[in-house]
């Protein structure tokens, strides 16, 4: 019989869990797991994202429900309604990492042929016909690959882009807001097909553009300020405009030292996941020219204070 993995030990409750204890468990998990949280543990990702899918499940009843029958008998939900590509939108992850995308919602025709479990319908591809192996190989060979490009700014918005499959039907596509740079869509049954009959996959792979004024670290956005001698000796105020385009007003306090970074808290990019923070660094620049009278002014004000 093959192998069904057990969400309610991956999220660490019991199979009678309401609600709002599955809830808890996964915030705690989400938080442990979070790859921003652990740069240097390159499975920290997959277990995350492995938390992600159990939460999808277990916080849906009939999702639970299915899973529930499947976990008892695999093989006869395999003939229920334990598979289906009416879950609302989200994304679930894919055997092979690729993130599936199911999107019912209008504006064209919108793609998205997930496994309702991320997958559990791969246990059952031994089933029915081919070797392991020979049928993957042949399914690769049917795979499609397109790419999207979208500016920083509207990556960091979330939407749907229209996108043309390699047979020229076109259609919607949607993406998470504070989408990363190489995240990858996989549309199940849409490349090219083989001579059974059987088609491929298209994986859409979306590249995001740098922008000239931020920098992204995880969630974090890194920016950079510049204001003049006095106003880092005396404190003043500026203006930043957000990549999504909101006003954000910073408060450079007085004393302020070039290079000193200002942390404001929740001005990141934002996720389903959370939001983070914006760094914004002060640069200070000093008077190349001054008067005579000037230079005689400031060198008074300072032997008065001590500083000369």
């Amino acid at each position: 019989m093959p192998d069904v993995k057990d969400y309610y030990k991956i999220l660490g409750v019991s199979e009678d869990a309401d609600a709002e204890a599955i809830k808890k468990a996964y915030r705690k998990r989400a938080r442990i797991y979070h790859p921003d949280r652990n740069p240097d543990d390159p499975k920290a990702e997959e277990r995350f994202k492995e938390v992600q899918e159990a939460y999808e499940v277990l916080s849906n009843p009939q999702k639970r429900q299915a899973y529930d029958r499947m976990r008892k008998n695999p093989f006869g939900s395999f003939f229920g309604d334990a598979y289906t590509t009416r879950n609302g939108g989200r994304y679930y992850r894919a055997p092979d990492g690729s993130y599936v995308r199911v999107d019912p919602e209008g504006g064209g025709e919108s793609f998205g042929f997930g496994d309702l479990f991320g997958g559990l319908g791969e246990l059952f591809k031994g089933v029915f016909g081919g070797g392991e192996a020979a049928s993957g190989k042949a399914r690769a060979d049917l795979d499609r690959h397109l790419t999207v490009n979208l500016p920083f700014e509207q990556a960091l918005r979330g939407g749907k882009v229209e996108i043309t499959l390699p047979g020229g039907q076109k259609g919607r596509i949607a993406y998470p807001k504070g989408v990363r740079d190489g995240f990858r869509v996989r549309l199940r049954g849409r490349g090219a097909a083989g001579p059974t009959g059987r088609r491929g996959d298209v994986y859409v792979t979306f590249k995001v553009a740098e922008d000239p004024r931020f920098r992204r670290e995880g969630n974090d956005l890194h920016t950079r300020v510049r204001i003049g001698l006095f106003e880092a000796l005396f404190g003043t105020t500026r203006s930043l405009e957000h990549p999504t385009g909101k006003r954000i007003k910073v408060t450079i306090p007085k004393g302020t030292q070039p290079g000193e970074r200002l942390r404001l808290r929740g001005q990141g990019v934002a996720t389903d996941e959370g939001t983070g923070d914006l760094y914004v660094e002060v640069e200070v620049t000093l008077p190349k020219h001054l008067t005579p009278e000037q230079e005689a002014t400031l060198r008074d004000a300072a032997r008065r204070a001590g500083l000369l």
